[in-house]
């Protein structure tokens, strides 16, 4: 897959690290161009320099060809634009990172559900560790060959069960059932309501095939 990442920090550059592994045809655009030159000195992939909120910069970096945008830079609003401009040229799969939820219903009005709200990953990191459990260690996860993978409930689900969706069991395993503000934990019998977000861990290596696997 071709995969264009916006914004090089911490997260940008661990999963491109990640994505180079799995062979994908990775792009990264830092806007910085002294961050840039030191990220193409290790990385092997294309490094772009410039702002990935201008229109030129990502049709630089193949956005028409793009399979998957990742919205990762420092502001919400260049994310917000980043993704945006990643629907309008056609780009089946966008994820985008959020510092501030209350921008998630112009994301979904504009047909983007797959976000990425940081304060509350850190504040249910912060949770589970005061309770003595850590089921948000991202960057062990994404070193190691499991995924995480949030997937919203479609229409065709609504009132279905748990144990109705159809995927391999061996591979992966749901973690969480969030729904409105409240996490339940995964019971088969559990009833689904559309819109509902399901916290999937996936091994690396079925993600893309589970992916296709749950699409309605």
């Amino acid at each position: 897959m071709r995969i264009i990442i916006a914004g090089g920090g911490d997260i940008g550059v661990e999963l491109a690290e990640a994505l180079i592994k799995e062979k994908h045809d990775v792009v990264l655009i830092e806007a910085d161009p002294k961050r840039a030159d030191e990220l193409a000195e290790h990385l092997d992939c294309l490094i772009i320099k410039g702002n990935a909120a201008h229109p030129q910069v990502l049709e630089e970096a193949g956005i028409k060809e793009a399979d998957v945008v990742l919205a990762l830079t420092s502001s919400d609003r260049d994310n917000i634009i980043v993704s945006i401009l990643a629907k309008f040229a056609g780009v089946k799969k966008i994820i985008v990172k959020i510092e501030d939820p209350n921008y998630n219903d112009l994301l979904l009005y504009m047909g983007i559900s797959d976000i990425i709200n940081t304060s509350r990953l850190i504040a249910a990191q912060a949770l589970s560790i005061l309770r003595g459990f850590n089921l948000l260690n991202l960057s062990l996860m994404i070193r190691g060959n499991i995924r995480f993978y949030f997937y919203r409930v479609p229409k065709t689900l609504d009132g279905k069960k748990i144990n109705d969706i159809k995927y391999d069991r061996e591979k992966a395993r749901i973690l969480l059932v969030y729904r409105d503000k409240d996490a339940l934990f995964p019971k088969e019998d559990l009833v689904l309501k559309e819109n509902d977000s399901i916290l999937f861990a996936v091994r690396a290596d079925y993600l893309e095939k589970m992916i296709k696997e749950l699409q309605p």
